[in-house]
């Protein structure tokens, strides 16, 4: 028989997450379940999985928080992930995406387009595990790797920097705002700026960037 394929399921509302939970093991998944993003990163550390759904909204960690601190680290950079949410914003809908999740489907969602999603991403993962080369992280593969071992370019802002170390700590551009004092579109202009100038085309490529920089333990 073919191995079971795993995902991870995060979400703070305990129906919803049976409900997914019951869901997937009816399609033949071995489920995991993590009531936060922080017990999601538990999981992980003892078990890796095929594929994480979870919510954005969620306590203590959200699901951009989550999905950021999964991508930090290597071994889970192919992992597909898909956000699941309530949230209908186009803002919200174009920050996950920006972050570059694989998927972002909307609260109620039908069994059938939750499959579909899922086994279109399954698909793209085995691809890329059957390629077995070249660089993990497919977002960075076309990026030199210069500037990452040289440290930041200098022409980045004092204001640009502190953008940036948020951005580190996943922080949303509403709570960046909030807590340098400034308008959320100011924070869009600066995030524009920083990945024009260290050459990324997204949020997740530019912490990555900065990871690699040392830039989290500059300070």
């Amino acid at each position: 028989m073919p191995e079971l394929r795993t995902i991870l399921v995060v979400d703070d509302e305990p129906a919803i997450l049976d409900s997914l939970a019951d869901i997937l093991q009816l399609e033949g998944f071995n489920v995991l379940k993590a009531s936060s993003g922080l017990q999601a990163l538990d999981i992980l550390r003892e078990q890796i999985p095929d594929l994480i759904i979870a919510d954005v909204m969620m306590p203590e960690m959200n699901g951009y928080h989550l999905y950021q601190r999964v991508r930090q680290t290597p071994i889970y950079l192919q992992i597909p992930f898909i956000f699941l949410t309530a949230k209908g914003e186009a803002e919200d809908i174009r920050f996950g995406k920006e972050l570059g999740a694989d998927d972002y489907l909307l609260k109620p969602i039908h069994a059938e387009d939750l499959m579909a999603a899922i086994l279109g991403k399954l698909k793209r993962y085995d691809q890329l595990k059957e390629q077995g080369s070249g660089p993990t992280n497919p977002n960075v593969a076309t990026r030199p790797h210069s500037k990452a071992v040289s440290g930041l370019p200098t022409d980045l802002s004092s204001r640009e920097l502190d953008v940036l170390r948020l951005m580190v700590q996943g922080l949303s551009n509403n709570e960046i705002a909030e807590a340098l004092f400034i308008e959320q579109s100011t924070v869009k202009t600066h995030v524009s700026n920083i990945l024009s100038k260290l050459g990324v085309r997204n949020r997740v490529e530019a912490v990555t960037f900065a990871l690699q920089s040392g830039f989290a333990h500059s300070e």
